[in-house]
């Protein structure tokens, strides 16, 4: 099973369910406001995609945190991005243990095979 991650009142969630809707792709949609993203998934989710294409820096969590003025570490980042998950790029999606993140249906059609 496909799994969404993101809140539901994102553009681009509502875009992907929409996406997902109309091309009957199976999927379960996760709000990370209610339900985060668990430490050793965000792990492997940073692992497989970089820090840099996780945490999305154009978005107003991450313009309010001051996080580009600090000089954390790596894991200091990640800390605050586990405590922070509305700064996850969005949409997450999980398939099979691989990830995922950004709408752009005809790159996403290989993933989603």
């Amino acid at each position: 099973m496909i799994k969404l991650y993101g809140v539901p009142n994102c553009k681009q969630i509502i875009q992907t369910k929409e996406y997902f809707a109309s091309n009957e792709i199976d999927n379960e949609f996760i709000n990370v406001k209610k339900e985060p993203v668990p430490e050793k998934q965000l792990k492997e989710v940073v692992r497989q995609l970089g820090y840099d294409k996780v945490i999305n820096k154009k978005g107003l969590t991450y313009r309010k945190s001051g996080l580009k003025e600090k000089n954390l570490t790596p894991e200091e980042e990640f800390n605050y991005l586990l405590e922070e998950q509305g700064m996850i790029k969005r949409p997450l999606i999980e398939k099979e243990g691989r990830y995922w993140i950004g709408f752009d249906p005809e790159r996403m059609k290989s993933f989603l095979k």
